[in-house]
């Protein structure tokens, strides 16, 4: 099939600008021209004229001959015909000039009001997946392109955190990725290199092996989680977050009380739209971070709840700490790819990742969601969430 020529959108309006305006003026000077002839086939002898008397037409004087009235209605017809062909004429004349006219002032005016949108072309073609930093930054008065210029700047602001987010996951997820294989590569090189490994030696390889394994395992189960729903795998479907919530904890809190430690769960009755395999990846990351990195006897509290037009999951530990920007992924800070696979499922469900001190040491990690699909709310306040 014959590909169509493009067409020019300022030549499009301009045209429209000018046939609406020839419309019009057509429209008016035809108005003109009936009314014109109404008027004149209306008129009738004011005066009789009077044979060898002056008379002043058009400030001059000039004396008329005797006629009859049968001839008079004839040359007053006669005139009439020709001052109505007169202004038919000048109309002819007129709509044109005016059709040139509306032309040229519709080109430029299509020209003046297409200029945003010029521009907003330009940058869309100069922005590269490598690099999101343009804008448009449109100034100008409140309307509908100024509308859609700062749209277009907030869709990229997005876009460009997104990226550099997948940046910063993907590097993440290499290096923790190749330390579990460097680890099965050293033990392994280092036994084959010995001649008189025992089966002690081989026995002992084979654990860290296994352990390694399992953690490479989870790993891309991980990662699978989060691409599935990435990738729209997966419906978002009505749940109940405090029962997922709940389920996980009964599932880990025999590992947490064989770690010597104790976890409190306090859950409220929260419905959102999420996808419940990547949620409760999200739940056990949080929970097993926690176990990680909070000493033998900690104790761990779990909560379900909302706050304005979010909920959350949190888990509250007694670890180390983890500053703001580790949670958000703004820095990375060693902490494995847990938190970083949280971070996407959060992501994915229009949510964050957030982290606070804890009252007392440690620190409070959360998941939060809108509650509801459509516009995102503005955040929420955490601060309340330091007192689990």
């Amino acid at each position: 099939m014959k590909a169509r020529p493009a067409r020019s959108l300022r030549l499009r309006l301009s045209g429209l600008t000018a046939a609406v305006a020839f419309g019009l003026g057509g429209l008016a000077l035809g108005a003109v021209y009936l009314l014109s002839l109404r008027q004149i086939r209306n008129l009738t002898m004011r005066a009789l004229v009077v044979t060898g008397q002056p008379v002043e037409v058009g400030g001059r004087v000039v004396v008329l001959p005797q006629l009859a009235e049968t001839e008079i209605r004839t040359l007053e017809s006669v005139i009439k015909e020709a001052i109505l062909n007169q202004v038919a004429l000048t109309t002819l004349g007129v709509l044109g000039v005016m059709f040139v006219l509306s032309l040229v002032v519709g080109w430029f005016v299509a020209g003046r009001a297409l200029r945003p949108i010029e521009r907003i072309a330009q940058v869309a073609e100069e922005i590269e997946a490598t690099d999101l930093s343009r804008r448009i930054r449109l100034e100008g008065p409140e309307d509908e392109l100024t509308r859609l210029a700062r749209t277009f700047d907030a869709m990229l602001d997005r876009l460009e955190e997104a990226f550099r987010s997948q940046r910063r996951f993907l590097a993440q997820t290499s290096h923790d990725l190749r330390t579990p294989l460097a680890v099965l590569r050293t033990n392994l090189d280092v036994l084959l290199a010995d001649p008189e490994a025992s089966i002690e030696d081989w026995r002992s390889t084979a654990e860290v092996s296994v352990t390694a394994v399992d953690r490479m395992a989870t790993m891309i189960d991980d990662l699978l989680s989060a691409a599935r729903l990435g990738i729209g795998a997966r419906p978002l479907i009505r749940l109940r977050l405090d029962h997922l919530a709940g389920k996980v904890a009964d599932e880990m809190r025999a590992r947490i009380e064989s770690e010597g430690m104790t976890l409190a769960v306090r859950l409220e009755e929260t419905w959102i739209n999420g996808d419940e395999g990547t949620l409760t990846r999200a739940v056990y990351n949080l929970i097993d971070n926690a176990v990680k990195f909070s000493p033998g006897g900690s104790d761990l509290t779990l909560a379900v709840g909302s706050s304005t037009e979010w909920c959350y999951v949190a888990v509250a530990d007694r670890g180390p700490g983890l500053p703001a920007e580790v949670a958000r992924g703004e820095r990375q800070a060693g902490q494995g790819l847990g938190l970083a696979i949280v971070r996407e499922i959060a992501s994915a469900h229009r949510g964050r990742l957030e982290a606070v001190p804890r009252r007392g040491g440690g620190t409070v990690v959360s998941v939060w969601v809108p509650l509801k699909p459509g516009r995102i709310p503005d955040p929420p306040t955490l601060d309340g969430l330091a007192l689990l």
